[in-house]
This record gives structure tokens, C-alpha cells and sequence, in this order.
């Protein structure tokens, strides 16, 4: 049964961000052990299973999700990013950088739970794709399906996908796994620590408003003399 209020629930079921967004263009103290969820890759020893919101093997069924890294009492920390185009590009300009990700919910075969932020692999402007950001794409979407492990390839830039054989397929499917106890929005907002960002908190945010700080006041002009901002 979920525990999140109705609130946040609307705000989960919020629409992704459209596919042309461009990502490129007072403290808190936190206890590291405190969250029962992780927002972090699965470890190169676990076979993992992702859940298929979509039950036909979709990696689009996952939505889309902003990304963002704030600094709390010295940690770098994860924040989700709900909301429209115009609020995520704001929070881009605000912060500097916002990473649009698929949070994937994972199980591994020790019955370990948590979300994997998977980043989109955009295309550049020559056709190519960050090989790191599209082989996890692809590992994601296999584990919607099968069993897996991710090693990384650091001497060639990119994650490997190993798939489990029969018989571990076997005993996981004897054993009834993966259970996924708890449903995906649940352990999304478990995951991020209440991490969460959206039109209606983000200004009132202490995090956001002790990073950002007050803007410098600037008289900036082209090449042109026009004043550009």
C-alpha cells in the first residue's frame, strides 16, 4: 500500500518533460544510513530485475524525470525535478546544469531495492550518443525483461550487460522473483529522501535558496553595445 499523500501523488503522475527539452543547453543535515532506498546504480556483482511500468518490455514507459545535484552539509545530493518545461529550464538557469534521467526502479537477486537514475542518451549534433548514457539504456531495457548484471568498461567508455543463465533464471523464478513490495512511487520518494522539486516548493526551498544566493546585478552588452540582459 502506498504512503505518500495525495499531493504528492498528482505530482508523481505529472507529464514528462517533452523529448526536445535540452539539458545541455538554511542547511539540512542528512543521515547517510537513514534512507531504506537508494538513488544509485545496482553494484557490478548483482543480477537485477527493473520494473516494467508498461508490462511489454518499454523503456519509454519509464517517464522522463529532471536531475539535479544541490550540496547539503558537504554531500552532494540528488534532487528530483517535477514539473514543465518552463520550470525545469528554469531550474536549469538557476542552478547551472539539470540532467534528464528515467528513474528505474531495480530489485537485485538479494532482494535489494532501489531507483536507478538512468540518464538519457542524447544525440549531439553529429549523430553521436554519450556511449556511457546509451549502453545503460539498453541494459535498463533488457532488465525489463530478464535478468542482468552491469560491469563497467572503463578502458572503452561504456557499461557491459551480462544476462544470467537458465539456471539462475530458474531458481529467481522459483523463488518468485522479483517480489516489488512496494509500489514504484513509493520507493521513488523513499529513494530521493523526500528530495523532490516542483513549481509549488522550489522558491521556498532552503536548499535551492541557500545555493542560488542573490544574483549579481550586471549591465551586460554584445559586440553591438545591446544590452542583453
Amino acid at each position: 500500500m502506498s504512503t505518500i499523500d495525495d499531493k504528492l501523488k498528482a505530482l508523481l503522475d505529472a507529464p514528462e518533460p517533452s523529448l526536445d527539452f535540452n539539458n545541455r543547453t538554511a542547511e539540512h543535515s542528512i543521515n547517510k544510513h537513514s534512507a531504506q532506498y537508494k538513488n544509485e546504480k545496482p553494484a557490478p556483482t548483482e543480477f537485477f530485475r527493473c520494473y516494467d511500468p508498461s508490462g511489454r518490455g518499454e523503456l519509454e514507459s519509464i517517464k522522463r524525470r529532471g536531475q539535479i545535484e544541490l550540496p547539503i552539509k558537504g554531500i552532494a545530493t540528488r534532487f528530483l525535478c517535477l514539473g514543465s518545461d518552463d520550470f525545469l529550464k528554469q531550474v536549469q538557469h538557476d542552478i547551472g546544469k539539470i540532467t534528464m534521467i528515467r528513474p528505474a526502479m531495480f530489485e537485485t537477486s538479494n532482494g535489494r531495492v532501489g531507483i536507478w537514475p538512468v540518464k538519457e542518451a542524447v544525440e549531439y549534433a553529429n549523430g553521436n550518443k554519450n556511449a556511457w548514457n546509451a549502453s545503460a539504456e539498453t541494459i535498463c531495457q533488457t532488465s525489463l525483461t530478464k535478468w542482468v548484471r552491469m560491469v563497467s568498461n572503463n578502458e572503452n567508455g561504456y557499461y557491459d550487460g551480462y544476462m544470467a543463465d537458465q539456471r539462475k533464471v530458474d531458481l529467481y523464478l522459483e523463488q518468485g522473483r522479483p517480489f516489488f513490495k512496494e509500489d514504484y512511487d513509493t520507493v521513488l520518494t523513499k529513494a530521493y529522501q523526500g528530495f523532490i522539486l516542483t513549481e509549488a516548493n522550489y522558491e521556498s526551498d532552503p536548499h535551492v535558496a541557500d545555493f542560488v544566493g542573490d544574483r549579481i546585478q550586471q549591465d551586460v552588452r554584445n559586440e553591438k553595445g545591446q544590452k542583453i540582459n
